[in-house]
């Protein structure tokens, strides 16, 4: 998920996933305050990389709990380490498959899944598999890049624009609530367990 040979070594794009000046475009507390979030939600971090957006959403989340997924040892181990740091005991980091998570279905009240849609060869069965995990009415917020060229990100025949998204949403079951820009390269989009 959110390990791929076009990112280059690991050790290096983890570095790149944290960089502070990361901070001057995607800004994580500017990007959760668009988020649907409430502070006491059971939140899946569906790839969640470094922990880029989990130790935020651990920290807005007060009485709740984050559970923090990826396929790639190396971004488990980053994001426990920087979980550890930080003494939050409000997350679980915990490895996963591209389409297999160790959660028991409807037992989250959000997904929070940044720069991840575009990877999988079959984005519908990634986002149904997900889906699976939301308790009813549960929210769905998603990062993505727009489809155009950029300096960093995805190459452009992996990305997605918000109308395609929105398609493979809703033939995953999900109701589309809202999209928009969150700066000039990458957008949100909300959406909702019918």
């Amino acid at each position: 998920m959110s390990t791929d040979s076009s990112h280059g070594p690991v050790p290096s794009y983890i570095e790149q996933l944290l960089h502070p000046e990361r901070i001057e475009t995607l800004d994580p507390f500017r990007v959760l305050s668009l988020c649907p979030v409430n502070p006491r939600d059971t939140v899946a971090d569906i790839g969640c990389g470094p922990g880029y957006f989990t130790l935020p959403l651990a920290k807005f989340l007060i009485n709740g709990k984050v559970f923090a997924l990826d396929t790639s040892d190396e971004m488990i181990e980053a994001c426990q380490h920087r979980i550890d740091d930080a003494h939050m005991g409000n997350v679980a980091v915990m490895k996963c498959g591209e389409y297999d998570f160790p959660l028991e279905p409807a037992s989250v009240d959000g997904l929070f899944i940044a720069f991840v849609v575009h990877d999988p060869d079959d984005r519908v069965r990634f986002l149904t598999a997900v889906r699976e995990l939301l308790r009813p009415r549960g929210w769905c917020f998603i990062l993505e890049w727009h489809k155009k060229e950029t300096e960093s990100g995805p190459p452009q025949e992996r990305r997605i624009t918000p109308d395609e998204l929105g398609q493979i949403a809703k033939d995953s079951g999900f109701r589309v609530q809202s999209s928009k820009d969150v700066n000039a390269e990458q957008y949100l989009t909300i959406l909702t367990n019918r």
